[in-house]
């Protein structure tokens, strides 16, 4: 909620905000609305930017391609962050009037500048060589709750974990380098002239087809990567490596910032792929973080309640409420599940 624009131009590069004008949801909307509530002075600010946005429909008109688009947007932004009457209208928001009057010359401003962008693009044809050998960076997630697949440009496939993000160049030209947040299972096409590399944290796992698992949640303490097949490279940042081939697994520590190498229980790391939740010697805190990704619940414990030590059984497409019922057992609590919480006491 730090966000703080100064002009309509500053809503355009933020990618919350992009993301709610094309993909609008449920939460993004809830996001936006308590942002508003918390910046009621920016809100005229923000309607106008959403208004702005939706006069840019000329992408599908003219079929015109994402690189391009994102240029001529590009384009849009710098022109609206450089637009004098933004100044001096700011000076004087007070008068309602004068407020709509921006709104207006702002819009006005952005249409004008759209026309000629089109005008020539189309006028002077297509951009230069190197101007469509630019490459763009996509992103995809997979919320709270949701497992999602996806397919790469090279043909590779993907399957996100709950609560992670992927980013990658919208072409594989020049590499395979992409960029993981959280926990996904890769399934790499083989080419010995591009290797394909996934940067997760302070790991690096290079490989040239092969299928793989990688886990690099930012807040735990522990990151893995193991292979199903092929062989995979991982290298850390303070320059340890380690090749690890099928049915092993590196375990990075990321306190002590320590790579080791060793066996794995396939259900355990790679079972989520399946619908199995497996918990093998995990620490209590480790498993209600899990538990949170996978089901998108918060956790509440009433009265300091804490547990110590770990934790271990296995459920395979269970509910909530049943992997809670064979937890309540062996740690003796009680729960209750509202809107979205699970709340935890000590009997």
């Amino acid at each position: 909620m730090s966000f703080v624009p100064k002009t309509e131009a500053d809503f355009l590069k933020h990618p919350l905000f992009l993301k709610w004008i094309k993909s609008p949801n449920e939460e993004l909307d809830r996001y936006w609305t308590v942002w508003c509530e918390k910046h009621p002075d920016k809100k005229e600010m923000l309607l106008a930017a959403k208004e702005l946005s939706k006069s840019i429909k000329w992408k599908n008109q003219y079929s015109i391609s994402s690189v391009d688009y994102d240029r001529i947007l590009d384009d849009l932004i710098l022109f609206n962050a450089k637009w004098d009457h933004q100044k001096k209208i700011k000076r004087i928001n007070d008068d309602r009037s004068l407020v709509q009057v921006k709104w207006w010359l702002t819009a006005a401003a952005s249409v004008l500048l759209i026309g000629v962008l089109v005008f020539n693009f189309f006028h002077w044809g297509q951009p230069s060589k190197d101007q469509r050998s630019e490459i763009t960076w996509v992103s995809k997630s997979a919320s709270k709750g949701v497992k999602k697949k996806i397919g790469l440009p090279d043909g590779s496939e993907v399957t996100l974990n709950s609560a992670s993000i992927l980013r990658y160049p919208s072409n594989f030209n020049e590499n395979r380098i992409v960029q993981l947040e959280g926990q996904a299972f890769f399934e790499v096409v083989k080419n010995p002239e591009l290797p394909f590399t996934v940067e997760s944290g302070k790991l690096k796992t290079t490989v040239l087809g092969t299928s793989f698992d990688v886990s690099a949640y930012p807040e735990d303490l522990g990151f893995h990567v193991a292979v199903v097949t092929g062989r995979v490279k991982v290298a850390t940042e303070n320059g340890m490596s380690a090749i690890i081939d099928p049915t092993e697994a590196t375990y990075f520590d990321v306190r002590e910032m320590s790579l080791t190498k060793g066996a794995y229980d396939y259900n355990h790391l790679i079972g989520w792929k399946d619908r199995i939740l497996k918990f093998q010697e995990t620490p209590y805190n480790n498993v209600f973080d899990r538990l949170s990704r996978w089901y998108n619940v918060d956790f509440e414990f009433i009265n300091g309640t804490g547990y110590d030590g770990k934790y271990s059984g296995e459920f395979k497409n269970e509910t909530l409420e049943n992997v809670l019922k064979g937890m309540e057992y062996s740690l003796n609590f009680n729960y209750k599940i509202e809107d979205g919480k699970v709340i935890i006491n000590n009997k």
